[in-house]
């Protein structure tokens, strides 16, 4: 019987240091994984999970870099692979906040938005295939969210959506040459925020939710590691729903 492995693996985990992103390299690296972590600027955040990865007995690294920032993504590739000796998953899951009403929405913020959503998926993908292509294989995951299908702050929406439209496009470009991509959309995680939601959403949520409770990043994480697997070896071009039967599109 098979089981759900990834010994001699190495992950490179965007977003990584807190949340959904933190998990996914837990849950990697107790599977077997090595993992690189990166964030964007907070180093301390990294080193903290990259410590965590350690403990689990797995090589790791903290790298801060900003995935929107083509010449750093590729750096961070350059030392992944020089220091873990390759890279077979990719996860990208770098997302910043950007819940506000759509007439709210400034320049500086949607360009925030999308610098990391779409620039950042783009530049670590252009970046890492390359290094799947010369090995033969590899698995791309990025996080999405339930406002791609729901339309909920519309730029947001539209963010995300072009990582399911970038899914699709590479999944098939890349899959004759043994590289597998999908995306995980979760809807409401249990999460660290920066603005706790009422009382009032919360019960809102978990009445909408049929399985009574907001989802937590284990079980985000755990799809995420299947996919990284060869459990996952024909699964590709997919979009993974994980909501706790929320939202049925």
């Amino acid at each position: 019987m098979s089981t759900l492995r990834l010994d001699g693996k190495v992950a490179l985990v965007t977003g990584g240091g807190r949340n959904i992103g933190r998990q996914v390299c837990l849950t990697l690296a107790a599977h077997g994984c090595d993992v690189a972590v990166n964030v964007r600027s907070n180093l301390a955040e990294g080193n903290a999970v990259a410590d965590e990865v350690k403990a689990l007995g797995r090589r790791a690294l903290a790298i801060a870099a900003d995935v929107g920032d083509a010449g750093a993504v590729r750096a961070m590739v350059d030392r992944t692979r020089r220091e873990l000796g390759r890279i077979d998953v990719l996860v990208n899951c770098a997302s910043p906040r950007g819940h506000v009403a759509f007439l709210e929405l400034d320049d500086a913020r949607w360009h925030q938005l999308s610098r990391v959503i779409i620039d950042g998926a783009i530049n670590t993908c252009r970046a890492v295939i390359p290094v799947m292509l010369e090995q033969g294989s590899g698995s791309i995951i990025s996080i999405s969210g339930s406002v791609a299908f729901t339309g909920t702050w519309a730029h947001m929406a539209a963010a995300k959506a072009a990582l399911h439209g970038l899914t699709r496009g590479l999944a098939r470009e890349f899959g004759p040459r043994g590289i597998r991509v999908n995306i995980v959309v979760p809807t409401t995680i249990e999460t660290v925020k920066e603005r706790p939601q009422s009382a009032e959403r919360v019960a809102a949520e978990i009445a909408a939710t049929p399985l009574g409770r907001f989802g937590r990043p284990r079980e985000v994480a755990d799809v995420c590691a299947f996919l990284a697997s060869d459990l996952a070896s024909y699964v590709s071009g997919q979009t993974i729903h994980v909501n706790g039967a929320q939202l049925m599109p």
